[in-house]
């Protein structure tokens, strides 16, 4: 049982295999079952790997414990790991509160249709997990996770909208709806990497005008442009075209553009994440030149 789920046992899943309380007493005496929060234990060791972390955090929330939020999206590989602490959510408005790592959510708004089975892991699904973030997250990285969802044909448009319809009143619930409703008739995968989401940022929040994305101009799908103006905006993200067939066919297109009278201008990650003032300025200043300000 431990070797299909990470390594990781419960209290309750020990008894109804057989053991008594002092049965497990006397495996945990022997170190052979880890305490890792009262009644979840480690079989042998303690060195799991984030899937064991993660389930040993949702059995210490309790049965109807599911793991949600960040920890959520990175077990539907949505985004990266990351931080220490493990976001389980229960609707159980009582019980045990589990020792650190875990930040434990009550809520009574969880319902049976928003938790799933995933990788063995009980989780809140995409939809619901969607809207928790949504609470505590920029807009354009909700719709970076989106653009994640559709590429991995996890996103469900029609449980997006049934998740935000049954918690009229939940934190994320305005964000989540602007996001849907501005990729409405785009398509949510239009988003295509962590750059292209880093200019969109970066243009709200410095009051430039929205471009369109991934629109083909010239026999090409460039990455940003805006309508009336001279302006194509690429964004460069190192591990794609760092490669040397890829930086080349990049300057081969950006010469065409140019030649076909456009002007195409390049930023990479760092300069709109770490240098978004200096980026931001320089945008306007070219947008301006096009007559777009």
């Amino acid at each position: 049982m431990a070797a299909r789920n990470y390594g990781v046992v419960a209290y309750r899943q020990l008894r109804a295999c057989g053991l008594d309380r002092q049965a497990i007493a006397w495996r945990v005496a022997r170190a052979r079952l880890v305490q890792l929060y009262p009644g979840v234990y480690a079989v042998g060791h303690a060195q799991l790997r984030i899937e064991g972390k993660w389930l040993a955090a949702v059995h210490a929330g309790g049965a109807r414990a599911a793991l949600s939020h960040a920890d959520a999206a990175s077990l539907w590989e949505l985004a990266p790991v990351r931080g220490s602490r493990i976001d389980v959510t229960t609707p159980a408005r009582s019980g045990c509160v589990p020792d650190r790592p875990v930040r434990l959510h009550r809520v009574g708004t969880l319902r049976d249709d928003e938790v799933t089975v995933h990788r063995g892991i009980p989780v809140t699904t995409v939809a619901r997990t969607l809207l928790d973030l949504a609470a505590t997250t920029r807009s354009r990285t909700i719709e970076d996770l989106i653009a994640q969802s559709d590429r991995l044909d996890l996103f469900d448009l029609r449980s997006v909208r049934r998740v935000i319809a049954a918690h009229p009143r939940q934190p994320g619930r305005r964000t989540l709806t602007s996001v849907l409703d501005r990729l409405e008739g785009t398509g949510a995968a239009d988003l295509r990497s962590r750059t292209e989401v880093a200019m969109l940022q970066l243009c709200d929040d410095f009051g430039l005008p929205w471009p369109l994305a991934n629109v083909p101009i010239a026999g090409y799908t460039v990455d940003f442009h805006w309508p009336g103006t001279d302006l194509i905006v690429e964004t460069d993200g190192f591990s794609y075209h760092s490669m040397p067939t890829v930086f080349e066919s990049d300057r081969d297109r950006d010469q065409l553009l140019v030649l076909a009278g456009y002007r195409v201008i390049r930023f990479t990650y760092n300069q709109l994440t770490r240098g978004r003032r200096r980026s931001a300025q320089r945008l306007r200043d070219l947008l301006g030149g096009s007559g777009s300000l």
